[in-house]
């Protein structure tokens, strides 16, 4: 396979498996050519206001292709130049006709380029993360509709604790990335805005033309106008860091909620098993759950990106290439690890195993215990709550230090069977009798199947 062109240009960070932001947004070729594109825009924008030759502008764009650049005299400018736009503008206007090359990079300088054709790339990027969201959003609800009544432990503090659905559970990471969705969506006017104002923002070498050239050019490109400059204003990026970053960490939080439940001693949930993947090197029998563990892997590596991204926000002046600097490999870490993490939850969602012998044992485990609430309330009707809660805990704490059954004690307990009889214990401790509105709630975020 021929190495790539332009190697080293892009937003690169880390080796995280997303080919469609990583290589194809973010990758060298589409990053020169975003860059063209802005050049090329502004030169259309400038024509159409008379401020540069028409000709000039309509060879700008035929030449506007990243393959026309020779990769060589790119590398060499780069050598030479030291400049991020400079080794472009040379090699760009080397493939223009006539004199049309010196009016590429007419009245701008290199932060509008480079900060607008970086935002053309993050908004391509926001897309592809926003569509992918969606998918595993509706993944996700539709596997909790399925299983709306699928009766199962809920747990607090890792201790069990009530009886809930395993549809109620998974609406609740529904409606935790229905919130990153929202969060997606308002937030996209006042992040995809371009830059163009001149040398510190004034606009000063294109005069009363300049507001025009700017309206136009944003429009050109599908973007919001700037009410002022923003070289050294980046709290927009730090906003889009933190939202990439809420959803990943969203994502995190499923996986390592279906890597605990792969425990041996729990087995309620597991990844679905591919015949020929291997757990261990040494341990035959192990399903070791490296797909959920690389989803809760990817939430906590994005914890730290919003603390990075905020250091940027600290620029001195009109500009600051000391947090510019940093900017493109936080930005991209964050975007290659949320779109990781998206392709991971996709094929854990779609394939994620259900195994209810061990959602049933689990009901079962504590002999009962679950259920001291619902005999509370039960036995306060005829006795109060107070009075009711004391002998409830006597014999849910003899249970537990005795090691005996919960259901048995409260049977043979003179005071209980006075009030509730053994068959009313046992319609009690039913685990469905005992869901409150798992069932509504599920249908309430995730919505009803068709009949």
């Amino acid at each position: 396979m021929p190495d790539k062109r332009f190697d080293g240009i892009g937003l690169v960070a880390g080796n995280y498996p997303s080919k469609d932001i990583g290589e194809k947004i973010f990758g060298a070729e589409n990053t020169i050519q975003q860059q063209m594109n802005v050049e090329a825009a502004l030169a259309r924008v400038q024509a159409s206001l008379g401020i540069i030759p028409k000709e000039a502008a309509e060879e700008i764009t035929r030449k506007c292709d990243v393959s026309l650049i020779d990769e060589a005299e790119f590398v060499k400018q780069h050598q030479i130049t030291n400049h991020p736009i400079m080794p472009l503008i040379r090699c760009y206007a080397a493939i223009c006709d006539g004199k049309a090359g010196e009016y590429i990079h007419y009245g701008t300088t290199t932060q509008d380029i480079s900060d607008t054709a970086l935002v053309i790339q993050l908004k391509q990027a926001y897309e592809v993360i926003y569509q992918k969201t969606i998918r595993v959003r509706d993944i996700i609800a539709r596997r909790a509709r399925e299983n709306r009544d699928n009766v199962m432990m809920g747990r607090t503090n890792d201790q069990q604790a009530l009886p809930i659905t395993l549809g109620f559970k998974m609406a609740s990471w529904v409606d935790e990335l229905n919130r990153s969705i929202e969060r997606m969506e308002q937030a996209k006017d006042r992040l995809f805005v371009g830059q163009f104002a001149g040398a510190v923002g004034t606009l000063a070498s294109l005069g009363e033309d300049g507001l025009a050239i700017q309206e136009g050019l944003m429009k050109e490109l599908g973007l919001g106008v700037p009410d002022t400059a923003w070289y050294a204003a980046r709290d927009r990026f730090a906003e889009l860091v933190s939202i990439l970053s809420i959803l990943t960490c969203s994502l995190g939080r499923y996986g390592n909620e279906i890597y605990n439940e792969q425990r041996s001693e729990v087995n309620e949930l597991a990844e679905g098993f591919i015949p020929g993947r291997v757990g261990s090197s040494t341990m035959p029998h192990k399903r070791n759950p490296f797909v959920s563990g690389q989803l809760a892997a990817y939430g906590r590596e994005a914890r730290t990106l919003t603390t990075e991204m905020l250091t940027t926000m600290e620029a001195t002046n009109e500009r600051d290439c000391r947090t510019l600097f940093m900017e493109n490999d936080i930005l991209a870490r964050a975007y290659l690890i949320a779109d990781s993490a998206l392709d991971t939850a996709e094929d854990l969602f779609s394939h994620m195993e259900i195994h209810q012998n061990g959602i049933q044992r689990n009901l079962d485990l504590l002999g009962g215990l679950v259920f001291s609430e619902a005999l509370m309330m039960r036995l306060s009707k005829d006795l109060g709550r107070q009075t009711s809660h004391e002998i409830i805990y006597e014999l849910a704490q003899k249970a537990i230090g005795e090691n005996r059954n919960f259901r048995e004690l409260v049977k043979n307990d003179p005071v209980v069977s006075q009030h509730i009889s053994a068959e009313e214990v046992d319609e009690i401790m039913e685990p469905s009798h005992y869901i409150g509105l798992s069932g509504y709630f599920t249908d309430k975020v995730c919505g009803k199947d068709k009949e």
